[in-house]
């Protein structure tokens, strides 16, 4: 896109965004959250004394918090599934509860259901007739410290901010090269404690400092590479202190059959991680991508494995479809290039200001008269 369109679209989209600045500073009801975390806790705390009607309890309570479309669909699913005193979800939901810290559960899974399905949906669907673009529920950001002119961890705060003015409350956060910026990276966590944050790490293995901020980070979800050589040793590592962790496997068109026809799931399942998350490459086809996240939605409503999977790209497409009947997806690579999920924009030098990121890759398309 040229350069003048984007400065038109820009002001086009000002006066919106000064509305949804204003209203960014109401946030996430508080009361609201008060009340969901004072049953969530109450809930985690029955779950052990009688695990599976507390955990058919706990999935009621949230479909009577979780006004959100998506919330609402994929507890019902959830709880049509737990009707089965069978269901690996069962063994799945205990190992979570086991080596999780009650604190980060409540805090990570309020910030994620409720601030970001369910109060930025709200935000989302309000705002949407009056932009050009379409926003995404979540935003995945890429951080590499080794590479030069890299995204840098007060983009993504920047990022963040303006993120939260627009409805988006979760962020998925995809580090490579090195860990070093991670305790910038935590302080920004830290800082948007209304906020979900997943972060991806690569295949280096944590030393005890970062694995202390990391635990004070009680909104994160911390995912490990399944083919890492440090996986393992930062898995022992986060179980000890309690830590919600995941694995997540990347994939492209070499080996994506191998996931869509059920050659690889048990393979992941022996790592024992009950949330899984699986990341299409750079290279892959949408195609190949579209039949991995099917595999996985069919995995979900019909479990063979003591895990949840779920398809990065795949799954984001289907909850920004059900909160706002727009499919979307925007990642923002560490050289600055746009990733949707049709194409990457690579001749497009990188702004954090996300009204104008959304402009080129997300632009709304012409209602036909």
């Amino acid at each position: 896109m040229p350069v003048h369109r984007i400065a038109a679209s820009g002001r086009n989209s000002r006066k919106c965004m000064k509305e949804m600045n204003r209203k960014a500073l109401q946030g996430p009801n508080n009361i609201t959250r008060a009340l969901i975390d004072a049953s969530v806790d109450r809930g985690l705390r029955e779950i052990e004394e009688d695990p599976k009607r507390s955990i058919r309890k706990l999935t009621d309570m949230g479909r009577m918090f979780s006004k959100g479309r998506f919330m609402d669909e994929v507890l019902s699913i959830v709880q049509d599934l737990l009707r089965n005193d069978d269901s690996p979800y069962y063994e799945t939901i205990e190992k979570i509860l086991r080596n999780t810290d009650r604190k980060n559960l409540k805090d990570f899974g309020i910030s994620f259901g409720y601030s970001g399905l369910t109060y930025g949906g709200k935000v989302i669907r309000e705002n949407d007739h009056s932009l050009s673009y379409q926003v995404p529920w979540a935003l995945c950001l890429r951080i590499n410290p080794t590479l030069k002119g890299s995204l840098s961890v007060s983009e993504v705060s920047s990022c963040v901010r303006q993120g939260k003015a627009m409805g988006i409350y979760c962020y998925f956060i995809r580090l490579s090269g090195s860990v070093s910026c991670l305790g910038r990276l935590m302080e920004v966590v830290r800082q948007n404690p209304e906020c979900a944050f997943i972060a991806l790490f690569p295949d280096e293995r944590l030393n005890t400092a970062q694995i202390a901020g990391i635990k004070e980070c009680s909104n994160s979800l911390v995912m490990f590479c399944s083919k890492g050589t440090n996986s393992q040793s930062n898995i022992e590592a986060v179980k000890r202190d309690k830590i919600l962790y995941g694995v997540y496997a990347e994939y492209g068109n070499e080996d994506a059959a191998a996931w869509y026809n059920d050659q690889k799931a048990e393979e992941l399942a022996r790592m024992n991680t009950g949330i899984n998350l699986l990341v299409s490459d750079d290279t892959c086809s949408r195609r190949n991508g579209a039949r991995v996240a099917k595999y996985c939605r069919s995995l979900r409503t019909h479990p063979e494995y003591p895990m949840i999977l779920f398809d990065l790209v795949g799954d984001s497409l289907q909850i920004s479809h059900i909160i706002s009947e727009d499919e979307c997806y925007l990642e923002l690579l560490e050289n600055g290039d746009i990733k949707t999920a049709a194409e990457t924009i690579s001749d497009f030098r990188h702004t954090t200001a996300l009204d104008q990121l959304f402009s080129v890759g997300l632009p709304k398309k012409p209602v036909n008269s």
